[in-house]
């Protein structure tokens, strides 16, 4: 590659990671930037640009020097600092990967419960990942959600927390059950009150409201969406919670804003979804939900709705791979081999992986007897490489003081024949 295709490339790279593309209700993240973080943003660009040039005309060794240090916030960095970004090194960002994104769930806990710790390891992750936004499969602020537009937690759980300079990119959010005001449960799964005053106004409606991103540019949530960040690659967002018919039960389900609005439209959302998967050309489809439709975890045994409901529209439109969260947890599981309908002549076997990352704060429940390819009950996250011939998916440990670091790697190849 010349050092101009490659100024090119990184320019277009860099460029990505500063929007995420456009999305099917309107947003913009490449138009977001205001105040202090658009100068800031032309600045990091510049210094880029300038050193891949002088990469491009310097010696190997010292363009391996320049590449140590690219990604480190502020003046230096301590050796500690380099060997907790090295745990990650296998993250990197390659010449081939034309997206890159981290997935992380569960996770709005004011900080507590390792949320912190997981934020701190997705910064020095993304370091070298390089992510052009993040995803957040729900659950987003514990417990039950946002109460109003000015709620502190928003600040408390997202802002304050993942603070990181690699983390200051567009977060597309989907809602959780605890989004909708669900405040937990007990030992043997009875619904808890909401412990404070101000909780019965929590609705989903608040953090789905634009002007959060007042607040924090970066945030945008909700319910159905689409997002096609690069040609190759369109990315389906879906409102899991509807399909629960376990949630009809409960006092939240009547909140403003809230689900018992949601159910009547939820079979034409999925028609909805089918209709985009089946229309898109991409090469690359992938969906994101809450809810899994497998689980060895503690929701193992409640999965079958979200599963009825959605995984054959899913594969029958050609999606690669579902991501949820709502088990706090990493784990990767597999469907049964399925004949899908390939264009009303022949059927083609298939399967679709499915992962959960719900591990973005408290976790330790434990796992059941049933089968997976992977499992984890520790916080973590997951990463997401795709190149035109693979997606490379990967789940971390917080790996801040000698811990975990990469737990699990796979690599999903393109469908063919359909």
């Amino acid at each position: 590659m010349s050092s101009s295709e490659q100024v090119e490339l990184e320019l277009g790279q860099k460029a990505f990671v500063l929007g995420g593309g456009i999305r099917s209700d309107g947003s913009d993240p490449a138009h977001r930037r205001r105040g202090v973080y658009e100068p800031l943003a032309r600045r990091q660009l510049l210094f880029r640009v300038a050193i891949i040039i002088t990469a491009a005309c310097s010696s190997l060794a010292v363009g391996v020097g320049i590449g140590i240090s690219i990604g480190k916030s502020g003046g230096g960095s301590s050796a500690g600092e380099a060997e907790v970004s090295g745990i990650y090194a296998d993250a990197a960002r390659e010449p081939e990967d034309y997206l890159s994104f981290l997935v992380v769930g569960d996770w709005g806990r004011r900080g507590e419960h390792n949320q912190t710790v997981v934020a701190e390891a997705m910064g020095r992750c993304a370091e070298v990942s390089k992510p052009a936004f993040v995803v957040s499969v729900g659950d987003n602020f514990y417990e039950g959600g946002l109460n109003s537009l000015d709620d502190p937690e928003f600040k408390q759980s997202f802002t304050d927390v993942y603070n990181h300079p690699s983390l200051q990119v567009p977060w597309h959010a989907v809602l959780g059950n605890h989004d909708y005001g669900d405040c937990g449960y007990n030992e043997t799964r009875g619904e808890k009150e909401c412990p404070n005053e101000a909780d019965v106004n929590r609705s989903p409606s608040f953090q789905l409201h634009p002007s959060l991103r007042r607040r924090d540019w970066r945030w945008y949530a909700g319910r159905n969406f689409e997002l096609r960040p690069v040609a190759d690659v369109h990315m389906c967002f879906v409102d899991t919670n509807p399909h629960v018919t376990s949630y009809r039960k409960y006092d939240w389900f009547n909140r403003s804003g809230g689900l018992e609005q949601q159910v009547p439209s939820a079979e034409s959302d999925k028609l909805k979804l089918l209709s985009t998967l089946q229309g898109s050309d991409a090469r690359w489809k992938l969906v994101f939900g809450h809810h899994p439709m497998y689980s060895n975890g503690f929701w193992g045994d409640e999965v079958e709705d979200v599963r009825n409901a959605l995984e054959a529209t899913i594969m029958q439109g050609g999606a690669a791979a579902y991501f949820n969260g709502h088990d706090h947890d990493l784990q990767h599981t597999m469907s049964n081999y399925v004949d899908v309908n390939c264009s009303g002549v022949t059927t083609q076997k298939r399967r679709l992986h499915h992962f959960t990352s719900g591990a973005g704060s408290k976790t330790g429940r434990g796992f059941g007897t049933s089968e997976t390819e992977f499992e984890y009950d520790g916080a973590g996250f997951a990463s997401v490489r795709v190149s035109h011939d693979r997606i490379k998916v990967q789940f971390w440990g917080p790996a801040l003081k000698g811990a975990e670091g990469l737990l699990y790697t796979v690599v999903i190849n393109p469908i063919l024949g359909c």
